[in-house]
């Protein structure tokens, strides 16, 4: 499985909160920051539109013991951006696009695990989320033109 990626997405292993939070993913459950939350068995996303609120949430993972940045790049969590990918080295995500449904018209920006070794591109959502009303239907998946 997929998660999607919209805005700019904080995608942390869900390993690394079950190692790290006390209770693990129920202990980590009173941090929800939005509504934007989709999880698969080994990721769990959040999406953002504003940076201080980015920052905001990924300086209280740091302070809960999620590394963000280790020797080898992206460690307990990664940024992807909707448009740009990856900011980061992060040997342990694949991100590209694939389509919602079968349906070539309808394109998401996604990640999973790398070397899952599997082919299901079955794109975890947020509750209620519809490509009609995504920031992927209004904004597209790459970066405007710059003139």
């Amino acid at each position: 499985m997929t998660v999607l990626v919209e805005g700019v997405s904080v995608i942390i292993k869900l390993e690394a909160i079950n190692r790290i939070i006390p209770d693990g993913w129920e202990g980590f459950r009173q941090y929800l920051p939005n509504f934007t939350l989709c999880k698969d068995d080994k990721l769990v996303r959040f999406s953002f539109l504003d940076q201080d609120e980015t920052k905001e949430f990924t300086d209280k993972l740091e302070s809960l013991n999620l590394v963000y940045q280790g020797s080898e790049g992206a460690k307990d969590f990664a940024l992807v951006d909707q448009m740009y990918g990856v900011t980061t080295k992060c040997n342990w995500l694949e991100c590209g696009h694939v389509d919602i449904n079968n349906d070539p018209q309808t394109k998401v920006a996604a990640c999973r695990i790398a070397g899952a070794g599997t082919s299901d591109d079955t794109v975890v959502t947020p509750e209620g989320w519809k490509y009609e009303n995504s920031l992927t239907a209004k904004y597209g998946l790459t970066p405007p033109k710059q003139d």
